[in-house]
């Protein structure tokens, strides 16, 4: 019987002490406090209830860039999102390619826009102010150098850079990618790569190319510059919060000049082609990134014949803006034309690169 009383005496008195931790002032404080109704400062409350007072950048592929008063630049996935309330207008672009302005509120699960609710799952974009060209556009540079003196003296460097305009309804895309070795005085590698897109989206998925281009340089590979035009479709295979994955082709133009040619060899070369891409993208952790592209390329026997690029990335996030780039590069020319030695250039290229970027 004692021990039945000790027992009940002992749940009442926790009870009575839980009750009492409770009722106590900033007990519950965690849970309740909010952001005034009324500020000039944008604020993000996390589902952790941790509440950050600064302003709104971007929502972009899941990712909120959110500049706090006390931590600078953060970047937030939108699941852990809890409360954003913005204190001026911000653009938000939709998921069936229409954009609004106005003062944003997202709270547990609801959204609102100057007051009018609206389904926060439709949101895909959000940019602060309103649309300006400026807030369309993003860039990063990565650079790789190696310079060596002494019993030989040779200097290695790679470059990429990738620029892109993107609104809820077109993309533009740009990239460059070089490498360039000399050894005592010789040059032994010079290649550029350069590729533009424009892509004009007719739903979240599915969109058209009307046109892609590239220009390619490589003396080695015996190309005094390799010019292909074309026009295409898209499709998004997987757009999904971590992982992006795409597809798109279509009929083009390629013209080669070639840097070096046999007596008697045509110095040129123009053909029509068939231009396949596929790119995949995925988020690895929170500041890891994997990206893959492998385009293939279906020309005249004299162009090259059948030709690919392909190059994986590993993005390691240092800082803010900076990273680690870590990638290889395999080029593949089917049919290679033989220089004025008559020597046959090799049909593959391999390259590793590590450089470090900056995100503009």
């Amino acid at each position: 019987m004692s021990v039945v009383i000790h027992s009940r005496r002992l749940y009442t008195a926790l009870a009575l002490s839980v009750s009492t931790l409770m009722s106590l002032p900033g007990a519950q404080a965690e849970t309740s406090i909010r952001p005034p109704a009324q500020s000039h400062k944008d604020w993000l409350k996390l589902k952790s209830n941790e509440l950050l007072r600064g302003e709104i950048k971007t929502l972009y592929d899941d990712k909120l860039e959110f500049d706090s008063d006390e931590l600078d630049t953060v970047m937030i996935d939108w699941e852990d999102v809890k409360l954003l309330q913005s204190a001026g207008t911000v653009s938000i672009g939709f998921t069936d390619l229409s954009t609004r302005s106005g003062k944003l509120l997202v709270e547990d699960g609801r959204s609102y826009l100057d007051g009018v609710e609206f389904d926060p799952g439709q949101i895909m974009t959000i940019i602060a102010g309103e649309q300006s060209e400026a807030n369309y556009w993003s860039a990063k540079i990565s650079l790789g150098a190696n310079i060596r003196s002494g019993n030989t003296d040779q200097i290695d460097y790679s470059a990429r850079a990738k620029t892109t305009r993107r609104t809820t309804e077109s993309r533009f895309n740009a990239d460059y990618l070089g490498n360039y070795t000399k050894s005592d005085g010789t040059s032994t590698v010079n290649n550029h790569r350069v590729n533009s897109n424009f892509d004009w989206f007719i739903s979240k998925q599915f969109y058209v190319r009307p046109v892609f281009a590239e220009l390619y340089k490589d003396p080695f590979l015996n190309i005094d510059y390799k010019a292909t035009l074309g026009a295409g479709l898209g499709y998004n295979i997987i757009d999904s919060k971590k992982t992006e994955w795409s597809i798109s082709g279509g009929p083009a133009y390629t013209y080669t000049r070639f840097d070096q040619v046999e007596t008697g060899a045509k110095p040129h070369d123009g053909s029509a082609s068939v231009v396949l891409e596929t790119v995949f993208d995925t988020e690895l952790s929170g500041d890891v990134d994997f990206t893959t592209k492998y385009q293939l390329q279906y020309s005249s026997e004299d162009s090259g014949g059948y030709s690919h690029h392909a190059i994986a990335s590993l993005s390691v996030d240092l800082t803010d803006i900076f990273d680690l780039d870590l990638s290889v590069v395999w080029d593949h020319t089917g049919n290679p034309q033989a220089g004025s030695n008559g020597i046959m250039p090799d049909k593959n290229d391999y390259q590793f690169i590590i450089g470090f970027g900056i995100d503009l």
